[in-house]
């Protein structure tokens, strides 16, 4: 197949890099890679955000951003649909020539490499956790799943792992050469976004948060009997959740039972909100039972960050960020007895100790998860792949 090029005269009148990050949804680009989008934009760099419309699209075309809408179903399995998204992904690419392409997410990552190796522009796939492919066992589907991602593998410059778990589940499989393999240090957090604010005053009830999609697989289960255990023992302690609920997806709680936990007062639901901060700052600890196969899931980055502890489950990307005893506490996964017991034993501390842990967690993620560690290796890679940039400045990121 020929290299398909832009005429001379266009070339002539683009200068600028086109770089494009493509994910399964718009809001997740808006939440956890604004500060690597604005940076991009600052040296020069047009970006294009390509995703499936939300209501975070507009918010990325006001920031100055080139949105491209992709009709994907972030959990339908038809195939002719998924052959659509791939034809469509084709002609994205034919019609904008991007110098880079990084894709997110298992589909982005699956049929976006397929169609930037077909469209000659180079790309790197970014795994931002297995999910169900962590599951013990194996299945027709995973072991589909296992074969794309191979053939994603294949065509992409590099495919970047947010946790060493993942990266070496690939590199075992032989998913991924390890010469393509590189460990990213999650997503990055904006560190001067979230900060610790005023020193809460001493009280009780403790205050408990949870934090993202409403799903089994993140510990709902587990999360719910808890409140029900100290709720029925009148213990000082309250559970609060926020977050939304995905009807279509195939791990979803329902609208019904959170209604029926709220009515209950076992758990508070706030719904759904862009900016977790003011509820952070209300918590006295993140509770985060999950047992999916996580990235490096970015409630814990933005807990630690606001100098919060946490408690977690010893899985995969959750242990990433929290060291047992030292800025939080670690539970096994899928065991409410353990998950209350670790509870208790936070209950038990001091509240100088508390505050010592949300602290530590501070320390942690300035040391290895701020957002401009992340952005280097990005910048590095584009280096590295397209001669561009060749200089970098040192930059300080402000989210607004």
């Amino acid at each position: 197949m020929s290299k398909l090029k832009p005429s001379k005269g266009n070339v002539a009148a683009r200068k600028a890099r086109r770089i494009a990050l493509v994910s399964n949804s718009s809001w997740y680009t808006c939440n956890f890679r604004l500060g690597l989008l604005r940076r991009l934009r600052d040296m020069g760099a047009e970006v294009y955000v390509i995703s499936p419309h939300d209501h975070s699209s507009t918010r990325l075309i006001a920031e100055g951003f080139h949105f491209v809408q992709l009709p994907i179903a972030v959990y339908g399995t038809n195939p002719l649909r998924e052959w659509r998204g791939i034809l469509r992904l084709i002609s994205i690419y034919r019609k904008y020539r991007f110098d880079f392409v990084f894709h997110y997410t298992a589909k982005p990552n699956i049929y976006g490499s397929m169609a930037t190796w077909w469209c000659r522009i180079p790309s790197i796939a970014i795994t931002t956790g297995l999910g169900l492919m962590r599951e013990e066992g194996w299945s027709f589907s995973k072991w589909v799943v296992i074969q794309l991602y191979r053939l994603a593998g294949l065509f992409s410059r590099q495919v970047w792992f947010l946790n060493r778990d993942d990266q070496q589940f690939f590199e075992q499989l032989r998913i991924v050469p390890a010469d393509k393999s590189f460990l990213l240090p999650s997503e990055g957090v904006d560190v001067q976004w979230y900060k610790p604010g005023h020193e809460r005053r001493e009280h009780k009830p403790l205050h408990f948060l949870y934090a993202g999609r409403i799903v089994w697989s993140k510990g709902m289960k587990e999360f719910y009997e808890a409140a029900l255990h100290f709720h029925r023992k009148g213990a000082p302690c309250s559970f609060h959740l926020v977050g939304f609920i995905v009807p279509d997806h195939p791990d979803a709680v329902s609208f019904d039972l959170v209604q029926e936990w709220q009515q209950q007062g076992i758990v508070r639901f706030h719904g759904e909100t862009d900016d977790i901060r003011p509820f952070l700052a209300e918590a006295d600890c993140v509770l985060l039972p999950s047992f999916f196969g996580e990235g490096v899931p970015r409630i814990l980055l933005e807990a630690a960050a606001m100098a919060k502890p946490i408690i977690t489950t010893d899985s995969v990307g959750c242990r990433e960020v929290v060291e047992h005893g030292v800025n939080g506490l670690l539970c096994r996964p899928k065991d409410t007895g353990h998950l209350i017991q670790t509870i208790e034993t936070f209950l038990e501390l001091s509240p100088s100790e508390r505050r010592q842990m949300g602290w530590e967690g501070r320390k942690k993620v300035l040391r290895e998860f701020e957002e401009e560690i992340v952005i280097r290796h990005y910048l590095h890679a584009l280096t590295r792949f397209l001669g561009w940039p060749a200089k970098r400045k040192k930059h300080k990121s402000v989210r607004g």
